[in-house]
């Protein structure tokens, strides 16, 4: 079977709405239209309701498209000053090699839940990791779940990384609030820009206790 999806659309339908033939559209060359929602839609987790409709699925590009950071696209947020990186997010714990900074979901709010991003102080992507810095990783991801748990009341910590949006290697911590089953699973990150943001003074508290955290994380590794 090739590995490009191969998915049958009805086409070319009469005057009364009935279809006339079939062609065979071809995922990532043709347009694919009005395909049915997903069971996934009904599931309780799932943000809406109502009457929604996916996408028309475009063909795929020859190319990537060039992120922030990448050579030739917009710069990333490493080559801005440090007041314009602060304004994008607040840096709350660094040990010169890697950097956790606060996450905002929409720009100019705060996040309605503790959320984080570990990135690489210095402008690398992941596949300029060697497997020496892919196992500081692994330590730095254990310690900052544990450093969102210690904030209190979080009932799971959700790692996500993707990529698409920018050059520069980073990763996103969420915490999922304790009891919070209907923000479970892959519609956190989508919740994050939906919900009301926690108040200023909550999030300069889980600020101190993660950045307490990791110090002493750190220090204790020697």
């Amino acid at each position: 079977m090739s590995k490009r999806a191969k998915l049958v659309a009805m086409s070319d339908a009469t005057d009364q709405g009935e279809p006339t033939d079939t062609k065979e559209l071809v995922l990532g060359v043709d347009h694919i239209a009005d395909l049915p929602m997903p069971s996934v839609a009904e599931w309780p987790i799932f943000p809406f309701k109502g009457d929604i409709h996916v996408r028309t699925v475009q063909p795929f590009r020859g190319e990537e498209h060039l992120r922030h950071g990448d050579p030739g696209g917009p710069p990333c947020e490493c080559q801005l000053d440090e007041k314009d990186q602060e304004r994008e997010m607040r840096t709350v714990w660094t040990d010169g090699r890697w950097k956790v900074a606060r996450l905002h979901f929409n720009e100019g709010e705060l996040s309605p839940f503790p959320a984080y991003m570990l990135s690489t102080v210095d402008h690398m992507d992941f596949e300029d990791f060697d497997e020496a810095l892919g196992a500081e990783l692994g330590v730095m991801s254990v310690r900052i779940e544990k450093a969102i748990r210690a904030i209190g009341d979080i009932g799971r910590v959700h790692i996500n990384r993707w990529g698409d949006g920018g050059a520069h290697f980073h990763v996103w911590f969420l915490g999922r609030p304790k009891g919070a089953w209907q923000l479970s699973g892959y519609n956190l990150p989508m919740w994050g820009f939906i919900l009301p943001s926690l108040d200023a003074d909550v999030h300069e508290r889980n600020d101190r206790v993660v950045a307490d955290h990791l110090a002493e994380a750190a220090a204790a590794a020697g």
